[in-house]
């Protein structure tokens, strides 16, 4: 196992039991203790933590928990539904465009029926099924393993699968976002499908409620420079846009 997945295991175990030792981690995961408390170390100083003798606990109520994709759809649906539009309008015939598999790319895909001429990849089953009857949209569905609670499909097949497509935009969905720790997911598995979905996109476009911002996520993605475009919903603050114009990132307000 890589330090960085060990990493992620270790905060999904604080994250539901709010507590481990150090003891316990290093038998669990077949390590030293010394590894893990440099692990430890390491949470720390991205502030995903808190450090105590002998062990760590969880921040609680600052880390952003994954939602079912369900919960997440009645968050903020006026606001989503504008994002959702802003973010379909920048799509013309011929692109090709990876959508991920969150409530607010589910808001996008409805908004994305209306076009014509353009091919849609996705790995979220509640995406593609609002696709379906869309005989003007070509539908890439990319397998994998189901995860239930967020109605995706992961694992390293599809990840092989993004890697070699070529895609003109790809709208990421963002549970959370700083300057300081940059781009966050309530799911490990997403890190290494959203850094592959990047890599292989023209614009990487983030789509998030401005409430993300200044969040915090047990899984980091990568650094906010990842993004060159953010919709988000308006107006936004002073701080957000000066983080945004910082890192270089365009700002469409919904």
């Amino acid at each position: 196992m890589l330090p960085e997945e060990r990493r992620q295991y270790i905060l999904a175990i604080l994250g539901k039991n709010g507590a481990a030792t150090v003891r316990d981690l290093a038998e669990r995961f077949g390590v030293s203790l010394v590894t893990i408390r440099r692990d430890l170390d390491r949470l720390e100083g991205d502030g995903l933590i808190i450090k105590t003798h002998g062990g760590a606990v969880s921040l609680g109520v600052n880390t952003h928990a994954e939602l079912r994709l369900s919960e997440r759809e009645q968050q903020y649906r006026e606001e989503k539904d504008r994002i959702g539009m802003k973010a379909a309008n920048l799509v013309q015939p011929g692109d090709t465009v990876i959508l991920d598999e969150g409530s607010t790319c589910l808001a996008i895909a409805r908004y994305l029926r209306l076009k014509e001429d353009i091919t849609v990849v996705t790995n979220g089953i509640r995406v593609a099924a609002e696709l379906l009857g869309s005989p003007r949209i070509t539908l890439i569905v990319i397998g994998g393993v189901c995860n239930h609670e967020s109605a995706m499909l992961y694992g390293t097949d599809a990840e092989k699968a993004y890697s070699r497509l070529r895609a003109d935009i790809y709208f990421m969905g963002i549970d959370a976002f700083s300057s300081e720790h940059g781009i966050m997911d309530g799911n490990f598995l997403q890190i290494s499908l959203k850094q592959v979905k990047s890599s292989v996109s023209s614009q990487v476009i983030g789509a998030a409620h401005k409430a993300k911002y200044g969040r915090r996520a047990v899984a980091r993605i990568g650094a906010l420079s990842m993004l060159n475009t953010l919709i988000t919903d308006g107006p936004i603050d002073e701080a957000l846009r000066d983080c945004l114009n910082t890192h270089g990132i365009r700002c469409i307000e919904a």
